[in-house]
């Protein structure tokens, strides 16, 4: 599926660069100067998240990870059909994304060279990541992180084409808000959650290809976004007095996710203005 947007994504680029290339005829106007534009796209896990797990703390001594035999073993990507482990879990979906941008680059060559610049974008992202656990009562945990917000400041650097296309590399920092939270078909024990700040720094690469149309250009972009997201903690406590997540400790048992960070990709066409 992602091989095929890719592939479809650079077919698509390919034949605007050919297109515009003929009806052009002359050098392209060189990349110098600010513009605007935006973004239109997908974001996904690409199943990343297949490695990661629920772990626990079940001493409160700050290290997670102690065995835990009321769980069934590992965990899956995805949200947990019910509470058993027999039930598997759905897989998370790809999701939408869209952005405003702005920056300024610098050619050095009339139609062909080195071209540097900057740019910021911001803008809404549709995409929510989960892991599941599910313990022998039966049981699921779930742990979800839903982006709400994403924006970047990257710097790119690539090669202009005589044919006016621009293939370059970029990378900066990245801001995301993030919404974690917790699901559980277990009513007996207390939860209590802790880390549900929002804003999440982190960083973001990729690379894409840009065709220029008279004052316009267009293109595809590919990034990797990590966001760090390491400190939300739900805390289950309470219930009978033979409860396994009070057993070792009186004030009960934290989980966490296994994975310190919020990572995805994203695929997007752009069209900007140049100045």
């Amino acid at each position: 599926m992602h091989i095929k947007i890719f592939a479809g994504a650079a077919l698509a680029t390919a034949l605007i660069t050919t297109a515009a290339s003929a009806q052009m005829g002359a050098s392209p106007k060189s990349w110098n100067g600010f513009y605007v534009g935006g973004q239109l796209g997908y974001s996904s896990d690409i199943k990343g998240s297949s490695k990661e797990t629920v772990t626990f703390d079940r001493n409160l001594d700050g290290t997670y990870g102690d065995a835990f035999p009321n769980f069934a073993p590992g965990s899956c990507p995805g949200s947990a059909v019910n509470g058993t482990a027999a039930a598997g879990c759905f897989s998370d979906s790809r999701n939408g994304q869209w952005k405003v941008m702005a920056g300024y680059d610098m050619q050095f060559g009339e139609d062909r060279g080195l071209v540097v610049g900057g740019v910021i974008d911001a803008g809404k992202q549709y995409y929510v990541n989960y892991v599941s656990t599910f313990s022998t009562t039966p049981a699921s945990y779930v742990f979800g992180a839903r982006l709400k917000e994403n924006g970047t400041a990257r710097v790119r650097a690539g090669y202009s084409f005589p044919t006016g296309t621009l293939a370059y590399g970029t990378g900066g920092v990245a801001y995301g808000k993030i919404n974690n939270f917790f699901l559980s078909t277990n009513t007996v024990n207390t939860r209590t959650e802790s880390g549900t700040k929002e804003g999440r720094w982190g960083y973001v690469y990729g690379g894409g290809l840009e065709q220029k149309v008279g004052n316009f250009s267009v293109g595809f972009l590919y990034t990797y976004t990590s966001l760090k997201n390491d400190d939300y903690v739900v805390r289950l406590s309470g219930g009978p007095a033979t409860s396994p997540f009070t057993a070792q400790n009186a004030s009960g048992t934290d989980l966490r996710r296994s994975k310190d960070s919020f990572g995805f990709h994203s695929a997007v066409a752009t069209v900007a203005w140049h100045f």
